[in-house]
């Protein structure tokens, strides 16, 4: 097992607690529990506000969980320090939705995908060159972005830098958080497919999160349905035989379009 999250949970006081004298708790995450194997794809679905991206950024140790552990190849993540929280670092790569604000506007491409390399490994200059040319080819840009500010480039050049940079670290396990949910339909099936290839090719692990159910069908071998801060059911996507059971996910299956009544999953 790569990662295991046990009943993590994340509290926030609400506004209006302010004008309260009871305090009033927001229960963003509230007791999940999942695994990520290797080499698997495990989907989050669900709609916005659900808490699908509180629990990615603890995953990542942006936020701190109120309850619950997450173990990483059977280490609490919460514990690491020093090399071991770097290493970390590098293994478990993040993406946001928004794919301008995660770059610094200041910088030039080049320089920001030099930047984790500097941090994490001891390379030349060289070294780096290669390193980042090979992977810009893997994410299908050209060299000419390099010199180029992220505020010139269009939504998908910026998710494809965004992805360049994540891979860059080699990650076993990258969380993909609503990575196409701001491009254009069309844009949004060439980063799917994109993603399909790299996970392929580099044989990491993904937890894709997404508000569309047909997003997270094409990609994960697994889906979790979160409702509310909870995973309400779990479905093997890798047969398509679906026996859903909650009547969340069953709307969200009937939400779907098809073209006869009769082919509907559920």
């Amino acid at each position: 097992m790569l990662m295991e999250v046990v009943e993590l949970k994340k509290n926030y006081l609400s506004n209006l607690s302010l004008m309260r004298k009871n305090t009033a708790v927001v229960k963003a995450v509230d007791g999940v529990s999942f695994s990520v194997g290797r080499d698997e794809v495990v989907g989050i679905v669900g709609e916005s506000g659900c808490g699908k991206s509180t629990l990615a950024r603890q995953l990542v140790r942006l936020e701190v969980p109120t309850a619950g552990k997450i173990y990483f190849e059977g280490e609490d993540i919460s514990l690491l320090k020093g090399t071991s929280l770097k290493n970390y670092i590098r293994s478990c790569q993040i993406i946001f939705q928004d794919s301008l604000s995660s770059l610094n506007p200041s910088l030039k491409i080049g320089d920001i995908l030099k930047e984790p390399l500097v941090n994490h490994f001891k390379l030349s200059k060289q070294e780096i060159h290669r390193r980042i040319a090979y992977m810009l080819e893997k994410v299908k840009l050209g060299a000419g972005v390099l010199e180029r500010f992220p505020q010139t480039l269009s939504g998908g050049e910026l998710q494809r830098v965004n992805i360049c940079r994540a891979l860059l670290l080699t990650p076993r396990l990258l969380i993909c958080d609503e990575i196409i949910s701001s491009l254009d339909v069309s844009i949004q099936a060439s980063i799917l497919n994109l993603m399909k290839e790299l996970k392929k090719e580099f044989g990491m692990s993904l937890i894709f999160i997404s508000h569309d159910i047909n997003v997270v069908r094409f990609i994960s071998d697994r889906i979790l349905v979160m409702k509310r801060g909870r995973i309400v059911e779990e479905i093997d996507n890798k047969n398509r035989e679906y026996q859903v059971r909650h009547p969340y996910t069953k709307k969200l299956f009937q939400s779907l379009p098809v073209s006869h009544p009769d082919k509907r999953v559920v």
